[in-house]
């Protein structure tokens, strides 16, 4: 859950009732976009195609350490438009590893580099979005850890993810198709992003990529995942017709509810069996179970919609595909919840490879809705 840039510069079927239409109206009704035209734009600065909007945090958008949050766009043009979701950890009660705050500009890291004639996204419209609160882009809380009536936890993801929108809305209001991806926290933060971009998108070709958020959580402790949902109170995104959404302790389901109710949507999803962020640091429940969980999860939704769910899944305990190869030394990981003398390696997209396809492949075959567009797995 990790933005390499900074760390090396420094470090979804049921009815509604209420009025909304399309896939995702009831999640609509349960207030998924209430904050939808709310933002403020503090500051814009322009660069280039890069354009950079800082916004006021009395209008709802804020990062953890109370300073602005910030998103940024490229516009060359394009018939496509490519939202990123980055990574930057998570916080709760119990526990907090996570950036917090964001960053101005693009960085040319992997899949924003886009000087690469390989890059699968390199013709389209960029609308990048930074995790900066660690509610992996969910939260809705003001939370007062030590009691002393003042707010040390601002998580107003949902608000953060809405106010990016709102400037995607503005500046790209009719794309051809729209691809949607996330790296750690942002692969985590696309499963309540997808229905919200559908609402400002209804109409058009939706694809979406989980670089290593594949919403795994505990299977044997589901009461994890609903203390987590209610500490960045976020348990009314949860649709109140999908029963079983959360009911064995994964947010996966919530994955399969998009696809039931979102016919023009795919969904790509990368992890390794033994993702070390997730398995150790994060969830603290080993690689066997991880991986175990990520076979038996991944299984369900490619059985239930073969045409639209994929997956590629890698052997070892490397994180992301997205953001490029890299080490985070172990100096830089500060939890007893993963080895303590070693790091945590990430991988690219050029280098991430299966069958002799590469991620950066694979996504440019989802992308033109390809026949090769298959299952890539190691086991």
């Amino acid at each position: 859950m990790f933005s390499v840039a900074i760390l090396a510069a420094v470090f979804l079927s049921g009815g509604c009732s209420g009025g909304a239409s399309g896939p995702f109206a009831e999640l609509e009704d349960q207030g998924l976009a209430q904050y939808r035209g709310v933002a403020r734009v503090a500051e814009k600065s322009t660069f280039e195609n890069v354009t950079t909007f800082s916004f006021d945090p009395a209008s709802g958008p804020i990062c953890l350490q109370k300073s602005n949050f910030i998103t940024s766009i490229r516009d060359i043009g394009s018939d496509d438009l490519f939202l990123y979701l980055t990574g930057g950890g998570a916080c709760w009660k119990d526990f907090c590893f996570a950036l917090s705050g964001s960053f101005i500009g693009i960085v040319p890291v992997n899949i924003t580099n886009f000087e690469d004639p390989s890059n699968p996204v390199r013709d389209m419209n960029v609308v990048q979005i930074p995790s900066c609160d660690g509610s992996l882009f969910s939260g809705d809380s003001d939370n007062d850890d030590n009691g002393d009536g003042v707010i040390d936890r601002p998580q107003h993801g949902i608000r953060n993810l809405t106010a990016a929108l709102d400037i995607a809305k503005q500046y790209f209001p009719n794309p051809r198709r729209v691809f949607l991806a996330g790296s750690s926290a942002g692969g985590f933060g696309t499963i309540l992003a997808t229905p919200l971009v559908r609402i400002y998108y209804p109409d058009v070709p939706l694809y979406v990529f989980s670089d290593s958020g594949p919403g795994i959580v505990k299977t044997h402790d589901p009461q994890f995942l609903i203390d987590l949902l209610n500490d960045f109170n976020i348990m009314r995104f949860i649709p109140k017709s999908c029963k079983d959404c959360i009911a064995n302790g994964h947010l996966t389901r919530l994955i399969g509810y998009g696809l039931e109710h979102d016919p023009n949507l795919k969904l790509g999803l990368h992890s390794s069996y033994a993702d070390k962020v997730y398995a150790k640091l994060f969830l603290g429940i080993g690689a066997q179970e991880f991986g175990e969980q990520l076979i038996q999860e991944t299984s369900y939704l490619s059985g239930k919609y073969p045409d639209r769910f994929k997956i590629f899944l890698t052997e070892g305990e490397k994180h992301t595909t997205l953001i490029g190869d890299a080490v985070i030394p172990a100096n830089m990981v500060e939890s007893s919840s993963t080895d303590s003398d070693t790091g945590i390696e990430l991988a690219g997209m050029y280098t991430t490879v299966l069958n002799g396809v590469t991620i950066a492949d694979w996504i440019r075959m989802m992308l033109a809705d390809d026949p090769g567009w298959v299952n890539e797995t190691a086991r």
